[in-house]
């Protein structure tokens, strides 16, 4: 599961490619695994993926976990750059007025007493404490799982530029290594 997208400092911002394509939401740059088409997913998306299309939502190419690496290790400048991103604490909401890096929001959100604040889930009413929201999330009764449609494949004319760039670069090293 991503980072809540409401606790992001000027989040129309940020790349795209910093958000799951499954659930849409910042990854964690210590969770995140980038698959062989370059995208971001959470851990429960990317097997949730996996088990379902095996196609990515963005450009239709097989997801395998097998293919699929840890973002830290596969571009670890990425990772830097998302860790960078200047986030709320998560319990704002409840009136914790912090504001810092991703990568320092999990230590300060771990003390944060706004944590211990009660609030009500939005799906099921159960009363809750506002730490335990993410977990609650994922077991919610009235939890929705998302859709994924596969998308037809794109003409390179259709890819964005990335993608476009790096299929021109495909072809040519498999055009090389034919001769």
């Amino acid at each position: 599961m991503g980072f809540d997208n409401e606790c992001i400092v000027n989040i129309q911002s940020l790349a795209g490619e910093y958000f799951c394509p499954v659930c849409r939401l910042l990854v964690y740059p210590s969770e995140a695994l980038q698959s062989q088409c370059t995208h971001l997913y959470c851990k429960p998306c990317l097997t949730y993926v996996v088990s379902t299309t095996q196609a990515c939502p963005y450009d239709g190419y097989l997801v395998t976990e097998a293919d699929s690496k840890l973002l830290v290790e596969s571009n670890k400048s990425l990772a830097e750059t998302i860790g960078k991103v200047i986030v709320h604490c998560l319990f704002h909401r409840s009136g914790c007025t912090w504001q810092g890096p991703l990568s320092e929001c999990t230590a300060h959100c771990s003390g944060c007493a706004f944590g211990n604040s009660p609030v009500v889930c939005n799906r099921c009413g159960i009363q809750i404490i506002h730490r335990q929201v993410q977990e609650h999330a994922q077991n919610c009764p009235e939890r929705q799982l998302p859709v994924i449609r596969p998308r037809l494949p794109l003409r390179q004319e259709q890819l964005p530029f990335r993608s476009r760039l790096k299929l021109q670069l495909r072809l040519h090293l498999e055009k090389i290594q034919a001769n």
